[in-house]
């Protein structure tokens, strides 16, 4: 055991005097949850999506237009968008191409005029087209609110028609008239206040482990985000160290220094457990160094270490076998190169790493959770953001340690094989 630390020590120090390439390797997961932080803003990270922009065009300028802002930047929707005024349509036209609008309401001359002569009048809703989902939102907020409205105006109609007579008849309203127009307003008011409640509406959710959590709609907890989609990439990344780590082992093997190695009184047990133990240590510190700049950068709670301990053991210990298995009978790194670079990749686009598995049909799904890496991904997922422990994650703990297992057998026995000849 003492020879295989010492062989295990002097490649990780060499890794050490010469992190290149596995600098360049870790930063892909880095890297590519930056430009998901550049793409989303802080509001990602703080638990809830960027505001919709919505420009508003008044034509009109009365008493009623200027509460049409409200229907975005009051009540229960100020938090969802950001609203803004604008002068004209190609002014708005000239934000939509730089895509720092989603859509326009207009609302046109003559409005509060119509809405007191009892006349169909309507907001014209303009969508920028270079955007799919925010516009959508706008119109169905937009709608909703006008059904709401509607009704209001439906049980107004009587005050409002009123009010309308005596300014057309430009005469002084009577004790009976002011009565009677604050009792139709106060009966539709009455209706409104009803609505009240959806201000305190709330969704309890509760998770597979037993969690509840309440409170209104606002978006994913601050640390679920990132707690989703980086681990995927933290897998993806290790899976490609992994074979870095490994070809310095072949580099090796063909420069003639592992003959020399086995010529001295190391055992062939030894030479092998070295290379076992040097590989699955400088994953498991480079997987512990990942997960700390997620946590630092990207807020993700670490949470339940034992459990993480578990899954990235018996993960680095998979990527460590099926490498060395590789590297044992490839006769240059070309050939080993190309046979490993197939492997992951058909592995990560098979185990979830670029689309979620729980988006698959049901057969890609299972075959996703049975892969190491998928079994692995879903593991740490379920652990960062779900909140699970070690006992819960029993099926993905098993998958991915057997996996582990047949990986460092098969690597065993082909290298062994290897040595003897």
């Amino acid at each position: 055991m003492r020879d295989a630390i010492v062989i295990a020590g002097h490649h990780l120090r060499r890794i050490v005097r010469t992190p290149g390439l596995i600098l360049i390797l870790m930063a892909i997961p880095l890297t590519i949850a930056g430009i998901e932080y550049a793409a989303f803003g802080g509001a990602a990270a703080e638990g809830k999506l960027p505001p919709i922009k919505v420009l508003i065009l008044d034509e009109d300028k009365t008493f009623v237009s200027s509460a049409v802002p409200q229907i975005f930047a009051g009540g229960p929707m100020k938090d969802f968008f950001e609203v803004a005024t604008v002068l004209n349509l190609p002014a708005a036209r000239r934000m939509f191409q730089r895509g720092d609008a989603s859509a326009v309401v207009r609302v046109p001359k003559g409005f509060q005029d119509a809405l007191l002569e009892g006349k169909d009048v309507a907001l014209d809703l303009y969508k920028n087209p270079t955007q799919t989902f925010s516009p959508d939102i706008v119109e169905s907020v937009l709608e909703m609110m006008a059904t709401i409205a509607n009704g209001l105006y439906a049980r107004a109609k009587e005050p409002i028609a009123r009010i309308k007579a005596l300014a057309d008849a430009d005469q002084e309203p009577a004790t009976a008239d002011i009565a009677a127009i604050s009792v139709g307003f106060y009966l539709a008011g009455r209706s409104l206040g009803r609505l009240d409640g959806l201000d305190d509406l709330s969704v309890e959710v509760e998770r597979q482990g037993g969690e509840k959590s309440e409170g209104p709609m606002r978006g994913p907890n601050p640390s679920e985000f990132f707690g989703t989609i980086f681990p995927g990439l933290v897998i993806f990344a290790l899976l490609f160290i992994s074979q870095a780590l490994a070809f310095r082992l072949l580099r090796d093997r063909m420069r003639g220094l592992q003959r020399r190695l086995a010529i001295t009184p190391a055992s062939h047990g030894s030479i092998l457990a070295g290379g076992i133990l040097y590989l699955v240590a400088g994953l498991l510190v480079l997987l512990v160094v990942l997960g700390l700049i997620g946590s630092l950068v990207f807020r993700i709670e670490l949470r339940e270490p034992l459990a993480l301990l578990v899954l990235g053991l018996g993960l680095v210990a998979f990527a460590a076998g099926l490498q060395l298995a590789i590297v044992a009978v490839a006769r240059n790194d070309r050939g080993a190169g190309a046979v490993s670079s197939i492997i992951v990749m058909v592995m990560s686009v098979l185990g979830g790493t670029f689309v979620p598995a729980e988006q698959y049909p049901p057969f890609l799904k299972s075959v996703a959770i049975s892969l190491p890496n998928g079994a692995a991904q879903q593991g740490l997922v379920d652990v960062l953001v779900h909140k699970q422990g070690l006992l819960d994650l029993g099926p993905s703990v098993l998958t991915v340690w057997l996996w582990a297992l047949a990986a460092l057998v098969a690597a065993t026995w082909i290298e062994r094989r290897r040595l003897v000849r």
